[in-house]
């Protein structure tokens, strides 16, 4: 699909920065950035003082900038929890909104939900479009585990496809353009040569979650959620840990593929499918990282069934206490 004729249609504007202009941009609205040094740092190279460092996406953090901030509009600067604070704040204030991803790591650069926690629970919550998303080129070129994280999250939406099939067969209904649009955001990050050309998949991907998350977030993001709870510690990034969920989700479709027939992608051989494609790119080493993390025990996958079970998926048809998850992960790494 023509990404550019999409953003139009949606009046986002999309700006690419091959060198550093110091984002003249940055001089006037509310700046929402990461508390790491990095993007603090751009921030004070370019002259800004003013801005929110946030270590934490969650509902609090946005009720105490609205209480302590006069704000004009809102600028998501840096990674997804800055971008995805400004996403709400700019939704509930009525305010436009610029996005500057210094790094390709997540699918949400321009989405139009955003993922905060509410107390201990994570929550997709609505937001809106940005007027205008800014690529700075010049910062991606060298973002390596942060790109790799980018592509994980993207080749996500093929276990999220699958979980989609699923639910076709339990009676639900999707639509064809959201389902192409996942789909092709996917099989472009397999074949792109460029950033220009994994922006425009993050891009697409964005837009296919347009009127749900789910065309991008199954099974494995539920792995994703309870992986970031028992063993993260700031340690993986979102898309990693996407990637990890992928890789899971799409093994145990496999080992149960008698049960699982007749969906969008065979579940037999599924695995080995995903798998292949993540070593043609690089990103599978990234991907399993986690599952030999020291705090990783395959036991603690049991409790994947209770993490989001009103989202129909791949959770609702194999219980996840029933699974040997010691020879689904074994059978990943192996």
């Amino acid at each position: 699909m023509d990404v550019l004729k999409l953003l139009n249609e949606r009046n986002i504007e999309l700006v690419y920065l091959n060198e550093d202009s110091g984002f003249p941009e940055l001089k006037k609205g509310t700046i929402i950035t990461n508390a790491g040094g990095f993007t603090k740092n751009l921030l004070s190279d370019a002259g800004v003082e003013g801005f929110y460092p946030v270590s934490d996406a969650s509902l609090d953090k946005v009720e105490e900038i609205k209480k302590n901030e006069h704000i004009d509009y809102m600028i998501g600067f840096g990674g997804g929890k800055a971008i995805d604070i400004a996403k709400k704040l700019a939704y509930d204030l009525n305010l436009n909104l610029i996005s500057i991803p210094t790094a390709p790591s997540h699918d949400g650069l321009i989405s139009k939900n955003c993922s905060l926690y509410n107390g201990t629970r994570r929550e997709t919550i609505p937001t809106k479009y940005p007027s205008k998303i800014i690529i700075p080129s010049y910062l991606w070129k060298d973002s390596g585990d942060l790109k790799k994280a980018g592509i994980c999250d993207l080749i996500s939406n093929l276990t999220a496809l699958q979980d989609i099939s699923l639910s076709e067969k339990n009676g639900e209904s999707f639509s064809e353009f959201y389902k192409q649009l996942s789909f092709e955001s996917a099989e472009k990050v397999l074949g792109c040569g460029t950033d220009k050309e994994l922006a425009e998949a993050l891009i697409m991907s964005g837009i296919a979650m347009e009127e749900t998350s789910r065309y991008c977030s199954g099974s494995e993001h539920e792995v994703e959620r309870l992986l970031e709870a028992k063993i993260n510690g700031g340690k993986y990034l979102h898309g990693q840990l996407a990637g990890t969920g992928t890789l899971i989700s799409a093994k145990v479709y496999e080992i149960y593929s008698d049960e699982l027939s007749g969906l969008r992608f065979d579940s037999d051989g599924f695995f080995s499918d995903i798998k292949n494609k993540m070593k043609k790119i690089s990103v599978y080493e990234s991907a399993i990282k986690p599952l030999k993390d020291e705090k990783f025990n395959p036991d603690l996958l049991r409790e994947i069934s209770k993490i989001r079970p009103e989202r129909y998926s791949l959770w609702n048809v194999i219980d996840s206490e029933k699974v040997d998850w010691k020879k689904v992960v074994g059978g990943i790494l192996e």
